[in-house]
């Protein structure tokens, strides 16, 4: 018997990884004594064809249909699509579980219903955990950048991106592109989703051939790489991998945070968050609180309030320890006490809460030097939120490529489902932004060349100092 299958059986009468809403004032919160839960982000990771018990996994669909409906910040957008109807979706989605068999697999009863939410609502996020990298490399889901050097005298007004297969057209655009010796060229370039090397792009009485831009594999890092500051002279190199971990990462994160004084001493910063998957960029908040005076706004946002959000830090918590095995330890125990002691807390309606993305700097010196960030399509979620975070607040150019587009749907934990164990990521804050992001990334403001977006900072320094 298949491993999901059996595991999938055994939790029919598993206790539920979910502490009672009596304890903590509110649903949802983990309960870091369930085995549910123990296993839930430590067993392997499903294959297309494992296969899975249907009659859990329909049960666990009508669960993950009313957590959405109160706690997903995408769902309001679902009900308002024109050709979806999330409520007859999911309805749907089990009741055909339910009738086909002792046993599904795990692409016909997940990953195929799970793209069909997607091709309605763009949500990186939204999805089986540890799978979303898999997501995003599908084709009717996954956006890439089509470009080529911007012919001479090109009026963009003339293009139409809308006659691009599969483009996203408000990602049409000119920007420039840093070469090896400095110089600058303008590229021409669009976000389409689809598949396929090539694109044509209309452009009155002429057509642009567009190449689709080289992607690199995701590399992995080791904890304690989280952070690593190096100085050069006038320009101090501040390189995170993640902004999340177990606890060494996590030093180090707290260390970034610390070391902001010998930052300030340079006259040119150069944040490498390429690759980095995201976590909690409150670090670089935090970071910007010492070194920014004044106002700045990030993005406008709107959190859903209600049956989950007491739960947040809580169930984040719980999940990194549960990740790091080291649920039951002294250390574990005493960070879960500190949350704990503020429970019970007053029970709420769900409902949206607006927050417009106003930051206050109190920053005693500000920084007066220079800031340039790195990002590339393997910047994904806070990793991206935080380099944006510094484009903001301090006017630090983004160079290399679109980030990887994991931002709309954000604030993103994930929910363990009591039948079969599985995790699923339910985003519960929604973004706003004033050009499109969810999917396509954040534009840069300068391009490296796909072959150079990967350079150790120290070769790409001699011309990030020339920019502005």
């Amino acid at each position: 018997m298949h491993l999901f299958l059996l595991v999938g059986g055994l939790l029919t009468a598993a206790p539920s990884p979910y502490l009672d809403s009596r304890t903590t004032g509110a649903a949802y919160c983990y309960d870091p004594e369930s085995p549910v839960l123990h296993e839930a982000f430590r067993r392997p990771k499903p294959t297309p064809d494992t296969r899975v018990d249907s009659a859990a996994l329909a049960e666990d669909v009508r669960f993950l249909h009313q957590l959405l409906r109160t706690t997903y910040s995408g769902w309001p957008e679902l009900l308002a699509h024109r050709d979806f109807d999330p409520d007859a979706f999911f309805q749907d989605w089990s009741a055909k579980l339910a009738a086909s068999g002792p046993t599904v697999s795990f692409q016909d009863g997940v990953l195929t219903p799970t793209i069909a939410v997607r091709e309605a609502l763009t949500d990186n996020h939204f999805g089986p955990s540890g799978l979303l990298g898999l997501l995003r490399e599908e084709p009717r889901l996954a956006f890439r950048e089509y470009q080529a050097d911007a012919p001479a005298g090109l009026q963009l007004t003339s293009c139409d991106a809308n006659a691009v297969d599969g483009a996203q057209a408000d990602t049409l655009r000119v920007a420039p592109v840093l070469k090896p010796d400095g110089s600058r060229a303008q590229r021409l370039t669009v976000s389409a989703r689809g598949g396929g090397d090539t694109r044509t792009l209309p452009c009155g009485a002429t057509s642009v051939p567009l190449t689709v831009r080289p992607s690199r594999p995701a590399r992995e890092f080791e904890p304690t790489d989280t952070y690593t500051y190096e100085p050069k002279g006038d320009v101090g190199i501040i390189t995170i991998r993640r902004f999340s971990g177990p606890p060494e990462a996590e030093a180090g994160l707290r260390q970034f945070v610390a070391d902001a004084p010998k930052h300030r001493k340079h006259k040119l910063l150069v944040f490498d968050l390429r690759g980095n998957g995201g976590g909690n960029d409150g670090y670089v908040y935090q970071w910007l609180d010492t070194m920014v005076r004044g106002p700045w706004f990030s993005s406008g946002e709107v959190w859903m309030h209600g049956a989950f959000y007491p739960c947040f830090e809580w169930n984040s918590r719980v999940q990194r320890q549960a990740m790091d095995g080291r649920l039951d330890t002294p250390e574990a125990k005493a960070e879960r006490d500190a949350i704990r002691s503020k429970w019970p807390v007053k029970p709420e309606p769900s409902r949206p809460v607006f927050d417009s993305g106003r930051v206050e700097g109190h920053a005693k010196t500000p920084f007066k030097g220079r800031i340039v960030v790195l990002v590339d399509r393997n910047s994904g979620s806070s990793g991206e939120s935080g380099a944006y975070a510094l484009h903001r607040a301090t006017g630090a150019p983004m160079v290399g490529e679109r980030t990887g587009g994991f931002l709309t749907y954000g604030n993103a934990p994930s929910f363990v489902l009591p039948r079969t164990g599985f995790a699923w990521v339910v985003p519960n804050k929604r973004n706003y932004f004033d050009a499109p992001v969810e999917g396509v990334g954040h534009a840069v403001q300068v391009y490296l060349d796909a072959e150079e977006v990967g350079r150790p900072v120290a070769e790409l320094l001699p011309r990030l100092r020339k920019l502005p």
